[in-house]
């Protein structure tokens, strides 16, 4: 374990070096990012100008959910958005160079890069949620503040855990990508900026239970918002990080039996 630990940490240090000799490339995409963010928050406002609230969400309640969805994609984004590649590393013949190397595979694909326009997601999702807690008038004990940082880090988990079970389906199947992009739209399409409980119970199963997109923002937020009362699922609010650790558990085991029956593609 510390030996992976170390060769995960050198290979993040020197993919952030290899980031920073880019330097305009890296400010214009943090740019890019907030323009894209804002847009899909323009939206939302723009509806509930209308309707006053959404299922008896106001704007900031809104608001706060997106950026709390934001916020553990930002940091996923970060460490592990190539991970979606998998697919393309297989085809192209790119990850039998991982097999060749003595050390961990899946630690060597984890390090293999940093992504800076999640670091604008991160930003931007932080300073809106400052806004959100200021516009909704919350006023948290010290140790709820804690917990938000550990629901960050949980969030990151779980859609960098769902992702990586998905595309390890890779190594028996080859593809992996329209698996990758169904999952997306529940988290996007569903999870991203609407609360979960104004739609049917199909798909509230879905993105509790086979997709659980949920527990990054969803139902964390019933707590943050004092909300945990209103919906009969109010319960699964705490479950956030446990579900993190059950979900990284499937992926690292599926991984696990992947790779022991990956066959080259040759290419």
């Amino acid at each position: 374990m510390r030996e992976n630990m170390t060769i995960y940490l050198t290979m993040i240090r020197a993919a952030v070096l290899t980031r920073l000799e880019y330097r305009a490339d890296f400010v214009m995409g943090i740019i890019g990012v907030f323009i894209l963010n804002a847009g899909t928050l323009a939206t939302s406002w723009v509806l509930l100008s209308r309707f006053q609230n959404l299922h008896g969400w106001t704007f900031w309640e809104i608001v706060f959910l997106y950026n709390m969805w934001l916020l553990g994609h930002g940091i996923r984004a970060v460490f592990f958005r190539h991970i979606n590649m998998l697919e393309q590393f297989i085809v192209e013949g790119t990850f039998d160079q991982i097999l060749t190397r003595p050390a961990n595979p899946l630690v060597q694909f984890l390090g293999r890069e940093v992504h800076y326009l999640g670091v604008g997601d991160v930003l931007l999702s932080v300073f809106m949620l400052v806004l959100a807690y200021h516009n909704l008038g919350l006023n948290w004990p010290w140790w709820m503040f804690g917990w938000l940082i550990v629901i960050a880090l949980s969030s990151a988990v779980v859609e960098m855990a769902i992702t990586l079970l998905l595309v390890s389906t890779s190594f028996l199947t080859t593809r992996s990508r329209a698996l990758v992009n169904s999952a997306s739209l529940f988290s996007w399409g569903v999870v991203q900026q609407y609360p979960v409980d104004m739609f049917g119970k199909l798909l509230r199963n879905i993105v509790t239970i086979l997709l659980p997109f949920a527990f990054m923002n969803y139902y964390p937020s019933l707590v943050f918002l004092g909300k945990q009362d209103v919906v009969p699922w109010g319960f699964l609010t705490w479950y956030a990080p446990v579900v993190a650790l059950i979900l990284l558990f499937l992926a690292i085991s599926m991984w696990n039996y992947g790779i022991k029956r990956y066959q080259s593609s040759g290419s």
